[in-house]
């Protein structure tokens, strides 16, 4: 019988929190005791994602890279080139001092240490390396405590290049191994990859010690029969060796009184065919999708002491997911669980300050609550998304008052401010909810606005009106997938929105003060020369109009779970069957390797051509989010002939006064009965007997009427409460358009 579950986070995901999968779990097992755990407090999510980042950056951890470091042949630093000879050792002069130093600075990036940070910038005794040079030379004045932040941040990565070079190339600060990992067809490979030095040296001490801490508080029963059910999450293919040694630490220490499952995005996506024998010698079994449905039939069918020792069948892991007798249970449980973050100390996290772009630094830099507002995607239809697979299929909406509730309340907690929204593509009509309860509370409880952020889609949805109570209710960012910027791009993926719809969101957001960042992909199985040289053209004109300041390209990667390799296989299966949509299989030409491991990326006919692009397409993204080359021709990023832009290189120009034309028009619509509006600006004052004085945006805003002491208490509203329709209806229509334009916010419908 199952007593208690652990939830494991493994190494190396993220550094500044940990990723909400523990959370929903946790949140999850502590809601069934009726099902063998034996109560809320015998369930336990720990991030060691943390902890080995802390045991590694930490005097003893430093000493022991060093130790490794001095013992490289100095021949294979000669072999590494004169800069990197040179670097190296200095490292191994200030060996010392980098101890000496590292506790403060650890301290420096998780909130501490103020006055050390003051030291930390002007002691010409601090270590040093590379990156921190860099960032000292560039700049324009004598450094202060203020820097202290990003030189801390400089001087962890260039210890990670230590680390790199002396311990174990696979290395990264984040998703660690992940070139050996991700879609790797054989399992063997990725079994080798566990005896590697990093794994030895720093993973492996980490858990051992994990264990012990867990065996002393009672999770490991003692008695015959009883078990622990270990989860660890894989989210990401770099967090697979680690969630490997994890799992075989586990069997080797525990034995038969545990029972291990993984689960997570990798296990989804990638493992959903891994047949090789040998994963089931490291875990019993694998869980896919929520997972809610499917552990609830676990325990309930007593399956943990079936699966104890189950490692070395023949067909790999037992397989878990939802029956259909409990997928009632499993939707709601989507719909009303809220994260459970009780056991995070988010004060042992670092803030890194890795870049100065400031939609960049919302990644790293902060420890977020992370929920979503729906599981899967209102969409679920581009072409190259794993459409067939629940994550994004499923689509169902949280409730969101429940879920601010609790977020609030941990947030409050835990002394954190910020909410990162990991949706697909979270609905409007729930951020407008969600922005809603936070101007409600915050009014009310005097807490405050909670900031926020997540994914979207690019769509008409965001209108002014919108973006405008959303940024007064906290929402600071969003990211969305533009993928191809080429006006012809949407359509051949079945996007779903237009370049149109594109620019008057970002239009919309930008001037409500919130940050933009793109996705954007190349190298689709059909894209041509010409239409990737249109993206980027469009890509530089929304840059240049100031609508992203952000974006980051991916090179397209064919998924067995997509849509256009659904149609593909559909169609070559069944040679009668009707054309699908247009665009999609044009020039598809799959290349389906065997292995017994992960599967879901393919390689298709022709996808290396691409690859002479990245560079390009990379330098030309640098330089506009730092502000630089906007005017320069695009053909002079490509060391290579590529053709002119066909697009007009005033597009986005045009768009953008297009959607300041439908603004002004919908301001000067008349008031509708069946809308709601909130007002969004500061309480108006009334000057003299017919002048209204209030401040929007930032500015003053004074507008004459006869009444203005009525008008003034009509508006007097907090938490973006809806203005009385009645009082609306009775405005004149030149004052109703006047506070359209100044604060007066249409909010439903939507």
């Amino acid at each position: 019988m199952t007593k208690s579950a652990v939830i494991l986070q493994p190494p190396l995901v993220q550094l500044n929190g940990p990723y909400p999968s523990g959370a929903y779990l946790a949140a999850f097992f502590r809601s069934l005791p009726s099902y063998g755990i034996r109560g809320p407090e015998t369930v336990r999510w720990v991030d060691v994602n943390n902890r080995v980042f802390r045991s590694l950056f930490s005097p003893a951890g430093i000493s022991r890279v060093f130790d490794l470091a001095e013992s490289v042949p100095s021949e294979s630093l000669g072999a590494a080139g004169e800069d990197a000879g040179r670097e190296y050792a200095r490292f191994l002069s200030l060996r010392d001092r980098w101890v000496g130093w590292i506790d403060g600075i650890v301290s420096i990036l998780t909130g501490g240490d103020r006055e050390l940070a003051h030291a930390f910038v002007r002691s010409p005794y601090a270590p040093r390396g590379r990156r921190m040079d860099a960032f000292l030379a560039g700049l324009e004045s004598e450094p202060d405590a203020d820097d202290a932040r990003v030189l801390a941040t400089l001087a962890v990565e260039d210890l990670a290049d230590l680390v790199t070079v002396a311990v174990d190339p696979a290395f990264s600060l984040v998703r660690y191994a992940e070139s050996i990992s991700a879609s790797e067809r054989s399992f063997a490979r990725v079994e080798a990859a566990l005896s590697g030095p990093m794994v030895r040296e720093f993973f492996e001490p980490v858990y051992a010690s994990l264990w012990d801490e867990l065996e002393a508080e009672g999770m490991i029963p003692r008695e015959p029969g009883d078990q622990t059910l270990f989860c660890v999450s894989v989210p990401f293919p770099g967090a697979l060796v680690g969630a490997l040694a994890m799992a075989r630490s586990l069997r080797a220490r525990f034995g038969s009184r545990i029972v291990i499952g993984m689960g997570g995005g990798y296990v989804n996506t990638e493992l959903r065919s891994a047949v090789s024998p040998r994963l089931a010698e490291y875990v019993d079994h694998l869980c896919f999708d929520r997972g809610y449905g499917a552990y609830a039939a676990f325990f309930a069918d007593g399956r943990v002491a079936q699966l104890a020792g189950v490692g070395g069948a023949e067909s790999g892991p037992v397989r878990l997911s939802c029956p259909p007798a409990y997928r009632e249970l499993e939707d709601r449980m989507t719909r009303e669980i809220a994260p459970d973050y009780a056991d995070i100390d988010f004060r042992l996290y670092p803030r890194l300050a890795d870049t100065p772009n400031p939609m960049h630094r919302l990644w790293s830099d902060g420890a977020w609550l992370k929920a979503y507002l729906a599981h899967g995607c209102y969409w679920h239809r581009c072409s190259f998304c794993d459409v067939s697979l629940d994550y994004i299929r499923s689509y169902l909406p949280v409730g969101i008052e429940r879920l601010y509730f609790s977020l609030r309340r941990q947030a409050l907690s835990h002394g954190l401010r910020g909410i990162h929204l990991v949706d697909e593509a979270a609905p409007p009509r729930a951020l407008r909810d969600f922005a809603r309860e936070n101007l409600r509370h915050a009014a009310r409880d005097g807490g405050g606005i909670l900031p926020f952020w997540g994914n979207i889609r690019f769509e008409r949805s965001f209108s002014r009106d919108i973006a405008d109570y959303l940024a007064a209710g906290g929402l600071a960012a969003v990211s969305g997938g533009i993928e191809i910027a080429a006006p012809s791009g949407f359509e051949s993926i079945d996007k779903g929105i237009s370049l149109e719809h594109l620019v008057f969101s970002c239009c919309a957001f930008k001037e409500a003060g919130i940050l933009v960042h793109g996705y954007l992909i190349y190298g689709y199985w059909d894209e041509d020369e010409a239409e990737l040289i249109d993206s980027l053209e469009v890509t530089r004109q929304l840059f240049r109009a100031g609508l992203v300041d952000s974006a980051f390209w991916h090179k397209f990667v064919l998924t067995r779970h997509s849509r256009v390799y659904c149609e593909w296989r559909e169609r070559a299966g069944s040679p009668a069957a009707g054309r699908p949509s247009a665009g999609t299989l044009s020039g598809l030409e799959p290349i389906d390797e065997p292995g017994d491991f992960a599967d879901n990326d393919l390689r298709f006919r022709g996808e290396e051509a691409s690859a002479r692009y990245t560079a390009p397409l990379d330098a030309a993204l640098s330089a506009w989010m730092a502000g630089e080359g906007l005017d320069a021709p695009i053909r002079r990023w490509f060391p290579f002939p590529v053709p002119a832009p066909r697009v007009d290189p005033n597009l986005v120009g045009s768009l953008v006064s297009a959607y300041e034309r439908a603004r002004d028009e919908a301001w000067d619509l008349p008031h509708e009965r069946e809308a709601d509006y909130a007002w969004l600006a500061g309480k108006p004052v009334v000057i003299g007997s017919d002048e209204l004085c209030f401040w929007h945006l930032g500015e003053e805003v004074r507008v004459a009427t006869p009444g203005a002491r009525r008008v003034a208490e009509g508006l007097s509203l907090a938490g973006g409460e809806a203005v009385d329709p009645n009082f609306l209806a009775s405005l004149p229509p030149e004052l109703f358009s006047a506070l359209r334009r100044h604060g007066l916010c249409r909010v439903r419908p939507i």
